[in-house]
């Protein structure tokens, strides 16, 4: 059956013994019967139906897929971990194989990143709960790339510690703060965490640096050696380009040198 009306099909006038095809053919309307009409326009609601069916049910599952997401940062990041930060002023006096038996013996899982041959170290102390082959995957693929909940299975609990002896001696722990509200709380933490004097403070509270860090600053006597020591932290989301992290989460960053 045919949606459309049927027409002669001679398209063609004769003048004479010249033939000539009839154009007023081509203006004709093409009008289809009302009952075929009536079928097309059925066709027409149940293509729409199903289009709004499947945008639905993909908006949908987009919804989900983000809930989820979103459930499980919030579970990586309330699991119970310790962060058993290093103090660093007890760790001036030891040689890099020292600082690294003193946490392996601690228990720490340990990620050494350090370059095989040099002097200094760079590790990072893992969650109890997250595996040193897990996490070197992890930091190839590079933590900006990772979704938010693994970023927070890897960061929640975790801390990375560098030792620089090649001019005159730096040390500096790195890592992300979860539970502190502001950046001036995360400061203080770390800060009563290290056991710093706050009374040999270079000022009288949290400065701002040149690149937008708060900070705190001061000294401390060592066996008659005096370090400087500094705390700063920055919004998690200025050093990681992670969407899904609490926006109160710090950066935070704690620096011995003498």
């Amino acid at each position: 059956m045919s949606f459309f009306q049927k027409h002669p099909t001679n398209y063609s006038v004769e003048q004479g013994n010249i033939r000539y095809m009839d154009g007023s053919r081509l203006s004709r309307p093409i009008t289809m019967p009302r009952g075929q009409q009536i079928v097309a326009a059925v066709f027409v609601v149940i293509a729409v139906f199903i289009g709004f069916r499947l945008a639905s049910d993909a908006i949908g599952a987009v919804s989900a897929s983000n809930e989820q997401n979103q459930a499980s940062v919030e579970e990586n990041l309330s699991r119970a971990v310790t962060y058993d930060l290093p103090v660093l002023t007890q760790l001036v006096d030891l040689d890099d194989q020292t600082i690294l038996d003193t946490f392996t013996n601690a228990g720490y899982t340990i990620y050494n990143q350090t370059t095989e041959g040099t002097e200094g170290l760079d590790l990072v102390k893992l969650p109890a709960d997250v595996t040193v082959a897990d996490a070197a995957a992890m930091y190839a693929k590079g933590v900006s790339s990772l979704s938010a909940s693994n970023a927070a299975l890897l960061l929640n609990g975790s801390w990375s510690l560098s030792v620089d002896r090649n001019d005159g001696l730096s040390f500096s722990v790195k890592y992300a703060d979860f539970s502190a509200s502001t950046l001036e709380a995360a400061i203080e933490s770390a800060i009563v965490s290290e056991g710093f004097d706050q009374t040999n403070l270079s000022s009288n509270g949290v400065d701002t640096d040149e690149v937008g860090n708060k900070f705190q600053s001061g000294t401390v006597d060592i066996d008659g050696t005096t370090y400087t020591w500094r705390v700063s932290a920055t919004a998690l989301s200025d050093k990681y380009d992670i969407k899904g992290l609490p926006d109160t989460a710090a950066y935070v960053g704690i620096r011995l040198t003498a």
